[in-house]
Parts: structure tokens; C-alpha cells; sequence
């Protein structure tokens, strides 16, 4: 019974021929799996490949791990790499917790063995206590719903699958699949160590729940699977909704409408922004807590129209109007805020807002003179002094060029069908209390270039990359 489990599961997490490396600690679970894979190697055609991780931390026992490992896989004729990482070293210069170090490190030279090999699979030994552990850690440590699905089974990552094979067998049943097939395996002494909190879970919280309930532990593995069929859902609603509220997606920032935002459902909401937190913040996931999210929506109802906020992991999001912009870092927030006003670097290039504005002087007249494009000339010496850029007020009004009288600029951006959500990202170019050029909607009839010009100044504005 146990052996048609495994080879259904295997069926669907890893196709026939495919390359794998399977992440070897030494220990029970991880020595069952590399013995099960490479056992079905040559049936399946799979190019399976040991790699054992030595974190350094336990001294002599950690080498001795390594040693059974290699002289097991020797034994066997499995292809068998040994990494060693300096979890410490790293910790005295990047601080961090130590479990996490030690996790980042082993994944990162599970990848370097794995392309080395041309694998496109990394299997790892996770099993359904260890998920029934991150599930209860979980709840502890406080989670939504999307907390409950637990570990994957596999996921895509860095460019390959990452698979759990065991993930719906127990403990016990591998212990007896080591003992059937006589599988000699190395005991962990730090998991018996009460500093670590997934240890008292297991030692302490688990049997004080199973006097509860003996079968508590299959209720929550259930809740697990019906949170994952769920999410599934759930998923698709949030990217929806993403796309509709979001007006500009780049490299180092994201942009949402506030209006189209706050017209969603608050559950959608709450998944949008950690949606959006997850894509900046990255390798700081863990940080994207309940607290940070309602921090964000705080910003979308609140009076203050330029409020901002830190993100975890070093981002920042801003206010601006109608506008809710995130950023990758304080820095880059700085970069791209929209002050009232600011003066216009001549010649020069600046941040503003969702582009850049660049400015240079040229001799004469450029063939290419552009009107109301992303592009505009002017005549030097007929501008008035102190050029600047500034966002829209209410009550702006321009001279349009061919106009022969003043508009309003919400009528120039209606003309231009130009979506009110973008409409306090585009830069309002000035001299002195003339509105001279509004790139892409309209250039004004002031410094003209004609014959007589000398000297003329060229905008350019060049919207950043991403937009929707």
C-alpha cells in the first residue's frame, strides 16, 4: 500500500527522465527519499543526484553528517555533492536569524549543484508532521488564510520545480520505510534542542493537542488542503483586481488608482497590498505581517493626500492624491516624489514622478520642433525667468499653442484622454506663472522658435518602462 502511494505521488512531481537533486541531511526522511528516488531511477530514467549541505554548526557531529552521507551514497553509486557554507560568517556580516541563514545558504547551494548538473527538479524531505509543525507555527505566530495552505508540494523555483514527495506521509511511515529497507540514517541532536521553537511544537504542543484529539493532526491537514483549494480562487480574484487598480507596474515601483482600490471589497483589498508588498519586498516575505497591510489601506481612506509609510524590508509607499505609489526603497521613493515645485535643472536630467524630464540647449533651431508629444522646443531668450515643474492645482489654465486663448488644464487632459488616475503624475512644465509645457497633452504658444533663434531649449519627458 505504501509503495503504490509513493510511486502515484512521484508520477506527478517529477516526469519521466527528468534531473533531480535531492537535499541530503544524513537524516531518516531525507536518506528514505534519495534511497526511493534513485531506487526508480532506471525505471524512470531519472538523473538523480545527492547534495549534502555542512551549515558548520555543530562541530564534529555536523562532519560526521557529511561523511555518512558520502560514504553511503559511495556505497549505493549515487552521484553525491557536499557543500559546505559558513552560516556564522555570514550572521557577523549580515546579521539575520540563524535558522533562516541556514536556509538561505543550503538553497542557494542546492541551485549552484543543481545547474552545475542540469537539474530541473530539487527535492526535498519535508513530510506531513513537518506540516502539520509550520501550520500550528503559523497559527502561533498569527496568519490569514493564505498562511493555512502550508508547505507546497511543488512550486516553481528559480527557473526549476521545486517537489516534496513525502509531503503526505508521516513520520512513522517513513521510519518504516528505513526499517523495511534497512536505510542506516544519523540523528539531528539539535532537534531536540527546546531553543528552537519548531522543537517544542513537536515535543510539546503536539501531544498536548492529540490528548485533545488523537486525530487532530489529519483535521488540520484537511483545513490545509481546503485552504489550498481556496486560495486557488482567491489568487485569481486578487490578480483581477490588481490589474484593474493598478496604472503603472516597473522594476522599482508599483502604482495604484486609490479610487478604483477603495471600491474593492476590503478581503480583496487586504490581498492586493500584500500582493504588491510580496513582489517588492522579496526575500523579506516573512515581514509582510497583518500590521504592515492595514498600515497601506490606512493611507487609501485617511485626509492627508501625500501620507506615507515604510514598507518591510526597506520599501516605502507614498500618497500622492489620487495615487498610491510603493517603492523598492526610501530612496527610490525620494527619487521619484512629486514635491508642489521644484526648479528645472538647465542642462540636466531629474526624477519626477513616473518618468524623467530631461533639458538641453542647442544651436538654433532643431528640425524636430514636437507639440504636445514627449517632446518640446523653445526659444531660449524669449522664455520668462525661472523655469520649474510642478504637479497640477486646481484652477491651472494654459495658453495651448494654436489656441489663441487660455483652457483649462482639466479640459487639455480630458481632451487628450488622459485617465484621471494618471493625471497627478504628469509634470506641469513653468516659467514664472506660465504653464509652458504639459508633456504629451499640449505645449504653450509662449518662446516661440522662428528664424531669428539663436539659442533654443529642448524637453524631453520619457515615462519610466512597465506601464500598463
Amino acid at each position: 500500500m505504501l509503495e503504490e502511494r509513493l510511486t502515484s505521488w512521484e508520477e506527478q512531481l517529477l516526469p519521466q527522465g527528468a534531473g533531480v537533486i535531492v537535499g541530503v541531511s544524513g537524516g531518516p526522511d531525507s536518506m528514505a527519499l534519495l534511497h526511493r528516488l534513485w531506487s526508480a531511477a532506471a525505471e524512470k530514467e531519472w538523473n538523480v543526484t545527492a547534495v549534502h549541505v555542512d551549515h558548520g554548526l555543530r562541530g564534529e557531529e555536523s562532519a560526521e553528517d557529511a561523511d555518512h552521507v558520502q560514504s553511503w551514497c559511495r556505497q549505493q553509486s549515487i552521484p553525491c555533492y557536499v557543500e559546505r557554507v559558513d552560516v556564522m560568517g555570514y550572521m557577523r556580516k549580515h546579521g539575520g536569524n540563524k535558522q533562516a541563514v541556514a536556509r538561505e545558504l543550503r538553497y542557494d547551494a542546492f541551485y549552484r549543484v543543481a545547474q552545475s548538473v542540469d537539474a530541473t527538479h530539487v527535492a526535498v524531505a519535508h513530510h506531513a508532521d513537518d506540516q502539520v509543525e509550520t501550520l500550528l507555527m503559523r497559527l502561533l505566530r498569527g496568519t490569514g488564510t493564505q498562511g493555512l495552505t502550508g508547505i507546497p508540494r511543488r512550486r516553481r523555483w528559480r527557473g526549476m520545480w521545486m517537489i516534496r514527495p513525502w509531503l503526505h506521509l508521516s513520520r512513522a511511515d517513513i521510519r518504516a520505510y528505513c526499517a523495511t529497507h534497512r536505510i542506516p540514517f544519523r540523528h539531528d541532536t539539535s532537534n531536540e534542542d527546546p531553543v528552537y521553537t519548531r522543537n517544542r511544537v513537536r515535543h510539546e504542543l503536539v501531544p498536548l493537542l492529540s490528548s485533545f484529539n488523537p486525530r487532530f493532526d489529519e483535521a488540520l491537514l484537511q483545513l490545509s488542503e481546503l485552504a489550498t483549494d481556496e486560495e486557488q480562487v482567491w489568487e485569481r480574484l486578487t490578480k483581477e483586481a490588481f490589474h484593474n487598480v493598478c496604472t503603472r507596474v516597473h522594476e522599482k515601483g508599483i502604482t495604484l488608482d486609490i479610487d478604483r482600490f477603495n471600491r474593492l471589497e476590503v478581503a480583496l483589498q487586504r490581498r492586493v497590498i500584500k500582493l504588491i508588498l510580496n513582489c517588492l519586498v522579496k526575500k523579506s516575505a516573512n515581514e509582510v505581517d497583518w500590521q504592515a497591510v492595514e498600515r497601506v489601506r490606512t493611507l487609501t481612506t485617511g485626509d492627508n493626500p501625500s501620507a506615507q509609510t515604510p514598507l518591510p524590508g526597506g520599501g516605502w509607499v507614498q500618497r500622492q492624491y489620487h495615487l498610491l505609489r510603493f517603492f523598492s526603497s526610501a530612496e527610490e521613493a525620494k527619487a521619484r516624489a512629486v514635491p508642489s515645485s521644484v526648479s528645472l535643472q538647465l542642462p540636466g536630467e531629474m526624477a519626477w514622478g513616473e518618468g524623467r524630464i530631461c533639458a538641453q540647449f542647442v544651436a538654433g533651431v532643431p528640425s524636430a520642433t514636437g507639440r504636445g508629444l514627449e517632446a518640446a522646443v523653445f526659444d531660449w531668450e524669449r522664455l520668462p525667468p525661472a523655469l520649474a515643474v510642478r504637479a497640477r492645482l486646481p484652477g491651472d489654465r494654459m495658453r495651448p499653442l494654436g489656441l489663441g486663448g487660455s483652457k483649462k488644464v482639466k479640459d487639455l487632459f480630458i481632451d487628450a484622454k488622459i485617465p484621471q488616475q494618471e493625471r497627478d503624475g504628469i509634470p506641469l512644465v513653468t516659467a514664472g506663472n506660465d504653464i509652458i509645457w504639459i508633456p504629451g497633452v499640449a505645449r504653450s504658444d509662449i518662446a516661440l522658435c522662428d528664424a531669428d533663434t539663436r539659442k533654443t531649449l529642448v524637453l524631453r519627458w520619457t515615462p519610466d518602462k512597465g506601464a500598463h
